[in-house]
């Protein structure tokens, strides 16, 4: 099996709010940076999307923040496929520091547009056979139990 898809970053001084931590919207926009870099490497890059007149939107997102991280703090993120369809991946996301605690879990599901039609599309056959071997080949995980939370308050 294949080790994921990762990302390496270094904690920026602007990415830190009021708190003295990693503000939340960062963590979505590292998050999304991520899987931007998974597509730009697996066959949908800016030039294959103008190309092809094709593009994907992000439709559903969900983020679990489970430690801080502060400026100067080192961190990853692995990308692995959850599942996948013709026109959808439904991409899980962990962010962990370097001695390995995991800060924040990101799903997330994309969406293959046509940017004729602004409609969804299938994914360009070289992009689903990256997608497919990608998922067959990747390292397996026991799922976190932020895989498909729901937000809710127990009464």
């Amino acid at each position: 099996m294949k080790k994921p898809f990762t990302v390496v970053q270094t904690v920026a001084k602007e990415m830190i709010d009021h708190n003295g931590h990693v503000y939340d919207a960062n963590y979505n926009m590292v998050f999304s940076d991520a899987i931007n870099q998974f597509n730009y490497q697996h066959g949908l890059s800016l030039q294959e999307r103008k190309a092809l007149n094709y593009t994907i939107f992000t439709v559903e997102e969900q983020t679990a923040y489970l430690s801080e991280l502060i400026e100067n703090d080192q961190f990853y993120i692995s990308v692995y496929i959850y599942n996948y369809d013709v026109k959808r991946v439904h991409f899980f996301s962990i962010m962990k520091k370097q001695d390995g605690t995991t800060v924040a879990t990101n799903e997330a599901m994309i969406l293959g547009i046509s940017r004729a039609t602004k409609k969804s599309a299938p994914f360009p056959q070289h992009f689903l056979d990256q997608i497919v071997s990608y998922y067959d080949n990747q390292e397996r995980i026991d799922w976190p139990k932020q895989l498909g939370h729901r937000i809710n308050i127990s009464q």
